[in-house]
Order: structure tokens, then sequence, then C-alpha cells
């Protein structure tokens, strides 16, 4: 698939990032005692919003600035048969910006770690999927099989 030199850049950085974040949530889960697990979930919501993000630009639709998912699903033409249903992806979204702020703390548990890399793990396989290869990085974060 030939895609244009702008595109093809844009895309290649949402992918980018989101390995990124994908990266940073395996590596944090690795902690054996008092493991963070707020911060896994964060980085598994960043990396589902800039895939879908990713998504999104591919097939030409404006991706607003938003961190919410739900929003960002409602974009996807449906018949393209996104894996992860919204109220699944949209568990995702208090992870964004709740679990920064000490007003409305949110403290997930190991369940909700792995609930959160299990989403971003079929979010980012699907989107990878449909693209271009030319656009994808050469060395693609595989979940770490130490992980709990």
């Amino acid at each position: 698939m030939n895609v244009p030199p702008n595109l093809a850049d844009a895309l290649r950085q949402w992918i980018r990032k989101a390995e990124h974040d994908l990266e940073a949530a395996n590596r944090i889960m690795v902690i054996e005692q008092d493991c963070p697990f707020d911060a896994v979930c964060f980085h598994c919501q960043q990396a589902c919003e800039k895939y879908v993000k990713c998504l999104l630009t591919f097939l030409g639709i404006e991706a607003p600035r938003t961190h919410n998912l739900r929003l960002l699903f409602a974009l996807i033409p449906a018949d393209l048969g996104f894996p992860v249903p919204v109220d699944i992806l949209a568990e995702l979204n208090p992870y964004a910006v709740e679990v920064r702020y000490g007003d409305d703390w949110i403290e997930p548990r190991l369940a909700d770690a792995h609930r959160a890399l299990q989403t971003s793990a079929q979010v980012r396989t699907f989107v990878r999927d449909r693209m271009p290869p030319e656009v994808l990085v050469r060395n693609p974060v595989s979940p770490n099989e130490n992980a709990r």
C-alpha cells in the first residue's frame, strides 16, 4: 500500500508514541513489590488513545483533542468490526486524568492492570493489522511474559 509521506509520518508518530506507552506499562508491571498499578493503567489508556487516533488518521477522520475513548470510538466506522466493546474501552477513561489528581483518586488493583493490558493489546493488534507495513515501527512491543 502506498501512503502519502505526510500521512505515513503522522501514522508512524502515533504508533511510536503508543508503543512507548505500552513499553512503559509492561515494564512497570514487573515491579514485584508495591507495583504502581495506576501508572500501568494510565499508560494503557494512553496507548489505546494513540492507537485509536492513529486508526482515525489512517481512515481520514480527524481525531479530536480528547482523552475520552468513548468519543473516539464513536468515530470509528462500525463496519470495521473494532474488537473491543465501547464499554470495555471506556473503562480506561478514568485513568487518563482522574488517577493524577488526589481529589478523585482511583487506586487500581492487579486485576485492573491486567484488564487494561489486555484491552490495550487487543487495540494494538487490531490497529497494527490495518496499517501499511511501511508505517509500523521496527521493534513492536510484546507483552512481558514474566509480568504477574
